[in-house]
């Protein structure tokens, strides 16, 4: 017998479907025990996108060496793409002050230096020694200027009847101070080479603000009872040994002569005779 009609459907359709593809459609309206459901294509992607992520999910689980095997297949490109790339290493500066420069810039600074006059002058020698003088009837004139850094004296020492003669020399310069002498005596207004030889003493070193002295022993004159005597000196820089000492001014000491009773009487110039001790006492 046949069914009764009826206003509800009591079977499940899907009205005003179309097929998407497979066994999917895109549906307005389903229809469940005669309700209606509309079900949106929207709703429909988000179920199969979820069910995709858990079944993806569990497919990829796998222990820490699958993981870094999965990282190492994807070859260099792409660690390279990801990894942040470290700071180069800045070059370090070299220190100026520092152990392996110091010798150098010392080297260098040493070859640019102007060499000091005082390194490459050599050294002054030592003085020329002598002996100042002393004793009794010793009679030197006033210091004489003898070029720009020397003064000089001319002496005269009586025992009885003869005579020694000499000179001293002072240098009055900054610098030691490199002479030549020489020494004669006059007799009865006659210049004399010593007895003893010529009197010709180069390159004496004298020191500055010191004296030099000659030895009289090496000029002396003997029986000096016939006239007036005096000492004759000339004192000239002179460090190459060789220089005109003649053309140098010459130094006189006080004319003296032995009077009639053995004593010495002096005069200096147009000066009438006198005491040589009164008129010319010796001082260094």
């Amino acid at each position: 017998m046949a069914a009764p009609p009826s206003s509800d459907h009591t079977n499940n359709e899907i009205s005003d479907g179309a097929k998407v593809g497979g066994n999917a459609y895109q549906a307005k309206h389903m229809h469940f025990g005669g309700r209606s459901v509309g079900l949106t294509v929207v709703g429909l992607a988000a179920i199969g996108a979820l069910t995709y992520l858990v079944v993806d999910a569990h497919a990829n689980r796998g222990t820490g060496k699958e993981r870094l095997s999965a990282a190492a297949s994807r070859g260099p490109a792409t660690a390279s793409a990801t990894a942040t790339p470290s700071p180069s290493p800045s070059k370090p500066k070299a220190s100026p002050s520092g152990p392996a420069d110091s010798g150098a810039t010392a080297d260098s600074e040493a070859e640019k230096a102007p060499s000091s006059p005082a390194a490459t002058k050599a050294a002054p020698k030592a003085a020329t020694p002598s002996t100042a003088y002393t004793g009794v009837h010793l009679y030197c004139s006033g210091w004489r200027g003898s070029g720009a850094n020397l003064k000089a004296r001319a002496c005269v020492q009586i025992t009885g009847s003869d005579a020694q003669f000499g000179t001293v020399v002072k240098n009055v310069g900054r610098s030691q101070a490199v002479v030549g002498v020489s020494l004669k005596y006059l007799y009865q207004g006659t210049a004399h080479e010593c007895p003893q030889g010529v009197y010709r003493m180069p390159k004496i070193r004298i020191d500055p603000g010191t004296s030099w002295y000659s030895s009289l022993g090496l000029c002396s004159a003997n029986d000096l009872t016939h006239g007036s005597f005096q000492a004759l000196a000339q004192a000239v820089e002179d460090p190459d040994g060789d220089a005109g000492l003649e053309s140098s001014a010459p130094k006189y000491s006080p004319t003296a002569a032995i009077g009639t009773d053995g004593t010495p009487q002096c005069k200096s110039g147009s000066s009438s005779w006198g005491s040589c001790d009164a008129l010319w006492p010796y001082s260094p």
